[in-house]
């Protein structure tokens, strides 16, 4: 992920988030956040009451108790810096640019998640075309592995088309090898070399048919 916290607009974000469940933040404690980022930008001093009075409506000792809270939540810190003590919001900076990381890697979980099972479904319904049937089971396993092995919708309609050409009976394994080969050459072509083998392929589909059997003994 080629991005830092510098590249991140964290109070438009603490803005946006602060009453979630993950900072439980109130409006004063946002704005004497905000308050300290203005005074810490010009001047790193051990921020106090006094020093954010003429920003809020609050008095100094309110604003010393949203401090107390906000270091008692970690979202503040007091450091020694140039041989004296300063207030800190790296802490709360720090948790929004966590945060996001973790959002968006989620997210792009989720959405590769769905744009896979997409293309599965899409593949299944290709392949009950060609074959003129309902796919069984291990049809449909044999698709799973393609899919979650890398290769693209693309590239495996490519490899039907080759074993058709090749006036072969279209079978999984007809296509699974020329498939193979697809692979390899595309991998060899981008990284000068290839970790693609059928012996992969095998351990994948053997650990779903181990999955999926029934070890119940049947009653006799």
């Amino acid at each position: 992920m080629d991005f830092s916290i510098m590249d991140v607009d964290w109070r438009k974000l603490l803005i946006k988030h602060y009453k979630s469940p993950t900072y439980k933040l109130n409006e004063n404690e946002v704005v004497v956040l905000l308050c300290l980022d203005d005074i810490l930008s010009s001047n790193k001093i051990l921020v106090t009451g006094e020093d954010l009075v003429n920003y809020m409506t609050l008095t100094s000792e309110e604003i010393d108790e949203i401090l107390s809270s906000l270091l008692e939540k970690k979202y503040i810190d007091y450091i020694r810096e140039n041989n004296k003590t300063i207030t800190s919001i790296e802490p709360i900076k720090n948790k929004i640019f966590e945060d996001l990381k973790r959002d968006i890697i989620i997210e792009s979980n989720e959405a590769s998640t769905k744009e896979n099972k997409e293309k599965v479904d899409n593949l299944y319904s290709y392949f009950e075309s060609q074959l003129g049937r309902v796919l069984t089971g291990k049809e449909i396993d044999r698709i799973s592995t393609w899919v979650r092995s890398g290769a693209s919708e693309g590239m495996i309609k490519e490899a039907v088309e080759k074993v058709k050409a090749k006036g072969k009976t279209l079978s999984m394994n007809a296509v699974d090898k020329v498939l193979l080969s697809i692979q390899k050459s595309n991998d060899i072509t981008k990284e000068g070399y290839s970790t693609m083998s059928s012996s992969y392929r095998h351990s994948d589909e053997e650990t779903i048919d181990i999955v999926t059997k029934s070890w119940v003994p049947k009653e006799k």
